[in-house]
């Protein structure tokens, strides 16, 4: 099984690579002409440049990730050790249960 999924990755990165290749070549990426590189220029400030800005300015700050992924490790450390914490009195109240419910199993027969 690894070597089919090997042997898939692989030619997902060659299919992807021989795409990037063929699309630059419909669009005339490797011509010597001016003309065709400057038109692909002004498709790409036209279509690409301005939805990549408009993504931009919808980012957050740097200083809201740093405080989110702050909050967020502490909330999960805090949670984690908190279930820890409980663990003994959780598994002391499971096998009290345990042990009522074979106590009165036997007591009933």
């Amino acid at each position: 099984m690894g070597f089919i999924w090997s042997l898939t990755k692989i030619g997902i990165k060659i299919g992807l690579v021989v795409g990037a290749v063929k699309l630059s070549i419909d669009n005339d990426v490797w011509s010597l002409k001016t003309e065709n590189g400057s038109n692909g220029y002004e498709k790409l400030k036209k279509y690409i440049l301005p939805g990549t800005i408009v993504y931009k300015e919808k980012l957050p700050s740097p200083e809201e990730v740093k405080i989110n992924a702050g909050s967020r490790w502490n909330s999960s450390v805090n949670s984690v050790f908190e279930y820890l914490n409980s663990a003994p009195a959780r598994i002391n109240s499971g096998v009290n249960s345990l042990y009522r419910s074979a106590s009165d199993a036997v007591s009933t027969k």
